[in-house]
């Protein structure tokens, strides 16, 4: 598994658990934090977004991995 790949299964996962925490504090106190969501989910669209970046700079220079 490549380095992006792995970045992007712990933000998947760190969403996964922020998203499951939100709605446990929902169930008990009955309001969420909205601006923490708000930063948290952000960030990661941001990362998501220069992931992506990155892989399409891969593709349009031609960069295969095990060329040289």
């Amino acid at each position: 598994m490549n380095t992006s790949n792995r970045v992007l299964v712990s933000l998947g996962l760190a969403a996964l658990a922020f998203i499951t925490a939100m709605i446990v504090i929902f169930c008990l106190k009955g309001a969420v934090p909205d601006t923490l969501i708000q930063y948290t989910l952000g960030a990661g669209g941001v990362e998501a977004l220069l992931l992506a970046g990155i892989k399409i700079s891969k593709v349009l220079s031609g960069d295969r991995p095990g060329e040289e």
